[in-house]
């Protein structure tokens, strides 16, 4: 499938903030060339092809004859609103958006809604610099008829994939019906797999329920998703094609980027609040329904469509991405939103392409209460990514700023906003955390423990230069700084935020240790630690990388993923993580080495980390007291003492590092 964006793709020499250069990618969107605007072509031999003109400003009312499945994946520990719960804002507002207008719904979650609303307030959703809506309260969850909740977070795969094939069978048994799918929660990069409760949908998982041929469209906000819309599968020896994804997609993030949410507010506790490629898709389409009266078709469908309905779907795709860049996020870019169609029928009318049962959305829209924006957040705040924000405001802003010290919301201080003035105003590193006088040494008190964290998380802030509202580093990013001004004090939170800490640390300096042992020299000649990935990413080609990273998947002893352990939260690590995996890529593609040549290094260095697992496992077996009990137990199974790997018996959390 042909990678889309190569209309507007930066590199790391250029510079996005700059409005010539954003001007000059926004004209290379061109409505008759999907590619340009986020569109995954199915085929190759499409690329660069022109589509008919047209009518991008109403979009077609429709049948209702559309069955929805929607899922959050996140657990009632991640769904705090500073936290993750951005998903679940997302879901919520989706929800009221659809909820009613098809007979057939199904929005399955594993959460207890009161609860979080109870702990935490209503959930919002849209900028704090603006005004936002209520989206989940307790009114608004007690009329939610449609939810299932899951009894457990382990279960929830399960239902969601249950639920998923009934009504694709039940689709096809009426022969003229449609799947919508709705999906929110964290995304993993290997797989392009979503978790949901405390298991991953590899996507792979997804295919297999799609039993029967039926128009499906799949809405995802999950980092990585647009994987979905980009994925082929070949077979490794003969490298011909086995499978590929055709279904109609519309996705927050590329297949090697993050999603992102709005930034965090400065009061409300520092909330997320919903993503920004949902703002920018729910303001479409209350956009563009508002600029015609719109009818509800009847289940008969025997409705005469008008010309100015016929809206095709890549109209619509090219109306979000527009949206998005010059209404909704200057750095809008970064998300590389993807969208696909199904056998690459971009001029059909979306009734056809779709079964989006669109209606009035604006009015739904605007039946749900306004919150005020964060009355502590400036417009010129550089966090703030209103296209809109005049160059006297963001003036006002750094003069207010500088009149107060420097000092920003994360200081406590009411009246100042923003974030730190690092590059590009999305990250925070010595500038929050350096004013701490801090101890490296835990003494096993919380204090002590609070002043590691402080101390680790500068570390760890400076040596992953990443934006604070990614799905897979917002919520740390937020922790962190919480436990640092005194806002996250309790003992197990402090915990778990140093393990995924350490774990992130650790793949960084394994990633340094890998290229020592391969004998590549480090790219730029600096370490994991020092090194800009995200600028590394602009660089490089998309098919060039994903050849790479692939390879590196393929050998999970090199990189295991954090563990997360449901029925033992100590030992949790957080989100997959993937810098150490970008460095060694660098490291390959600025020593300009073949396919071939990283291959071979690669099986080098997985022989190598398998021989220094085995060495450490044949020690630790020695132990007395180890060899006493394992020939117990293994006598009790009737199982040989050797008959286990020890390379299976790693630990999924475990790197090279961990046995150095």
């Amino acid at each position: 499938m042909a990678q889309p964006y190569a209309g507007y793709k930066f590199s790391a020499g250029e510079d996005p903030n700059d409005p010539g250069m954003m001007s000059k990618a926004l004209g290379k969107m061109k409505l008759r060339t999907p590619e340009t605007y986020g569109g995954a072509l199915l085929e190759s031999t499409t690329t660069g092809r022109q589509y008919d003109e047209f009518n991008i400003h109403t979009p077609p009312d429709i049948t209702q004859k559309t069955r929805v499945v929607a899922v959050c994946g996140l657990t009632q520990a991640d769904a705090s609103p500073a936290d993750n719960g951005w998903f679940l804002s997302d879901f919520f507002a989706f929800h009221h958006l659809f909820t009613g207008l098809t007979k057939h719904q199904t929005w399955i979650h594993c959460l207890d809604l009161h609860q979080l609303v109870t702990s935490f307030r209503p959930y919002l959703h849209g900028s704090p610099f603006k005004t936002r809506k209520v989206v989940m309260d307790h009114d608004i969850i007690s009329k939610a008829q449609d939810m299932v909740q899951c009894n457990s977070a382990g279960g929830l795969k399960l239902m969601f994939k249950r639920a998923l094939r009934k009504e694709v069978q039940e689709a096809a048994k009426a022969g003229d019906e449609s799947v919508l799918v709705f999906i929110f929660g964290h995304g993993q990069e290997e797989h392009f797999g979503v978790q949901l409760g405390t298991q991953w949908l590899k996507h792979k998982e997804f295919q297999n329920e799609m039993v029967h041929e039926v128009p499906t469209t799949i809405l995802s906000t999950a980092c990585f998703s647009g994987g979905w819309s980009c994925n082929k599968t070949f077979d490794k020896k003969t490298n011909e094609l086995k499978h590929q994804f055709n279904k109609t997609t519309m996705m927050a993030a590329g297949p090697e980027k993050t999603s992102y949410s709005w930034s965090i507010t400065a009061t409300l506790g520092k909330r997320f609040c919903g993503s920004v490629f949902a703002s920018a898709l729910v303001e479409s389409l209350t956009r563009v329904n508002d600029q015609v009266q719109l009818r509800d078709i009847p289940d008969n469908d025997e409705v005469e469509i008008t010309p100015e309905q016929e809206r095709t779907y890549a109209a619509f795709c090219e109306t979000v991405t527009e949206t998005l860049l010059k209404d909704v996020d200057r750095l809008g870019f970064e998300h590389e939103i993807t969208f696909s169609a199904e056998n690459d029928a971009w001029n059909m009318c979306w009734r056809e392409r779709t079964g989006f049962p669109l209606a009035s959305f604006k009015k739904r829209w605007d039946t749900l209460a306004d919150h005020p924006a964060d009355p502590h957040l400036h417009p010129g705040d550089p966090f703030n990514k209103d296209p809109h924000v005049t160059s006297e405001q963001a003036a006002e802003y750094l003069r207010l700023e500088q009149e107060d010290g420097g000092i920003h919301m994360y200081s406590g201080k009411k009246g100042m906003t923003g974030g730190s003035l690092a590059k590009g105003g999305t990250t925070v590193g010595s500038s929050v955390l350096g004013k701490r006088k801090t101890s490296g040494m835990y003494g096993g008190t919380l204090q002590a423990l609070i002043n590691q964290v402080s101390c680790l998380g500068r570390q760890y802030l400076d040596s992953y230069n990443v934006p604070q509202n990614t799905g897979n580093d917002g919520s740390l990013w937020n922790r962190i700084n919480r436990i640092h001004l005194g806002e996250l004090t309790d003992r197990e939170t402090v915990e778990n935020v140093l393990r995924c800490i350490q774990y992130r640390m650790e793949q960084m300096t394994t990633a340094d240790r890998y290229l020592a042992i391969m004998g590549v020299p480090p790219p730029m000649d600096q370490d994991c630690h020092e090194f800009d990935t995200k600028s590394f990413k602009r660089d490089i080609d998309s098919g060039r990388y994903r050849e790479m990273i692939d390879l590196i998947f393929e050998r999970e002893l090199l990189f295991p993923p954090p563990m997360n352990d449901s029925g033992n939260p100590a030992l949790n690590q957080g989100l997959p993580f993937y810098k150490g995996h970008h460095y060694v890529i660098a490291a390959f593609y600025y020593a300009k080495m073949s396919k071939s040549a990283v291959i071979e290094k690669l099986d080098l260095l997985e022989a190598s980390v398998k021989e220094v697992i085995e060495e450490e496992v044949a020690k630790y077996k020695q132990v007395p007291e180890i060899k006493s009990k394992r020939h117990k137990l293994f006598h009790v199974f009737g199982l040989d003492l050797g008959s286990i790997s020890p390379l299976k018996r790693r630990s999924r959390g475990q790197s090279l590092g961990s046995y150095a």
